[in-house]
């Protein structure tokens, strides 16, 4: 019996809201502006510190929410001649630091937009070049780990 599932079934009340499978549908806008031929993002968390409470002779242990902790997010791009990567990183290395905002944005698969997740008040913190094997006929890769402060779901 051959499978009658497709996505629109699968969908079901869902469709037009999304995707269940949308790892692959995604695009990246550093300060409004689309950065092509990145193809992986990593990191995307957010979280926050817990605080830990004793209260005299309480014998339980009391939790409350404290500093937001932003994380490290990462994005892999295919290696071109362009230097927008070791560009904006190179300001952190003279010492003058060009924050931007970053938006993630996840696509349906018609191609519009679903969501967006969007980071602000981001730094470039490390710069990985494309590690190069004359006996491999993968495409080079350079990858930017960013730091950011707040993130949002749109």
């Amino acid at each position: 019996m051959a499978v009658t599932w497709t996505a629109d079934k699968l969908k079901g009340t869902n469709k037009g809201v999304g995707d269940f499978n949308q790892a692959h549908r995604f695009t990246v806008e550093f300060d409004g502006l689309l950065v092509g031929g990145i193809h992986t993002v990593e990191g995307l968390e957010h979280e926050t510190e817990v605080i830990e409470a004793h209260d005299g002779e309480d014998h339980t242990t009391h939790y409350a929410p404290g500093r937001q902790k932003a994380g490290v997010v990462s994005f892999v791009k295919d290696y071109t001649a362009t230097k927008e990567f070791m560009t904006w990183r190179q300001t952190v290395i003279d010492g003058k630091t060009v924050r931007k905002s970053i938006s993630i944005v996840m696509l349906t698969p018609s191609g519009e937009e679903s969501c967006r997740y969007n980071l602000y008040e981001c730094w470039p913190s490390k710069y990985v070049g494309p590690a190069l094997n004359a006996r491999n006929s993968a495409n080079a890769t350079e990858k930017l780990e960013v730091r950011f402060e707040r993130m949002e779901l749109k």
